[in-house]
């Protein structure tokens, strides 16, 4: 049975790759190695859902390294902070550190389950994976695991894993809490809207509402003044 080194960006990520690649008949061992994670405490969560994913799952964990220094972090990109343009900085050490691991350590492939994320740049990731494979002498198995995208999250949400809400580093996550912001600011400002309209139709009701009964009084006191004493 072939060995596949599963670099794992986290839990929820992790589970369509090590089923699907189990189908195939690999046997896959994950590598948890992601110093792009912050702040430390994200990085942390990650990680342990990553283990209650390989103790659920039976799969066989490899962890490496920590979370690296926010500030360092975005120091070392020199700039290059765009989403998009700054992934591949991203995803060159993992690679590198995966295809290097599975040179090392003699698995006949490795992988990753950035490739099942929708949300990530899958040619990049393909790119730097080949990258890395062809520095180390290592084999990258290519898949795509993205049509099983609602499995995997169906499958999180029935094992309990815990479910990230940004990408992973530090200004993704302030682009994420910006973004959550900006929904929320759309969304208030829709309801106050839809509170605007409410009010002026009811107060069109109330007004013809009025007319109405003005109306009725009036023709109402026509009758009397013309009855006979």
């Amino acid at each position: 049975m072939p060995r596949i080194l599963l670099h794992v960006c986290c839990g929820p990520c992790s589970l369509m790759p090590v089923v699907h690649l189990r189908d195939e008949g690999f046997e896959p061992t994950a590598f948890f190695f992601n110093p792009n994670i912050h702040p430390a405490d994200e990085w942390k969560k990650r990680r342990d859902a990553m283990r209650e994913v390989s103790e659920k799952l039976g799969v066989p964990l490899l962890e490496e390294g920590g979370p690296e220094n926010p500030g360092l972090w975005v120091r070392a990109l020199h700039g290059v902070t765009r989403e998009g343009e700054r992934c591949a900085l991203c995803y060159r050490p993992r690679m590198e550190r995966t295809a290097a691991l599975a040179a090392e350590q003699g698995f006949d492939a490795f992988t990753s389950s950035l490739l099942y994320s929708r949300y990530q740049h899958h040619e990049t990731i393909i790119a730097e994976a080949q990258r890395a494979a062809a520095l180390a002498g290592a084999r990258f198995l290519y898949r795509d695991f993205r049509p099983w995208w609602w499995d995997g999250i169906n499958l999180s949400k029935e094992l309990g894993i815990y479910r990230q809400k940004w990408c992973g580093c530090i200004l993704s996550m302030k682009e994420a809490l910006l973004q959550q912001k900006e929904a929320e600011e759309r969304k208030a400002a829709l309801k106050a809207e839809k509170a605007a309209r409410l009010a002026q139709e009811a107060e069109e009701r109330r007004k013809r509402h009025e007319a109405f009964a003005a109306k009725k009084a009036r023709k109402l006191a026509r009758r009397k003044e013309g009855s006979p004493a």
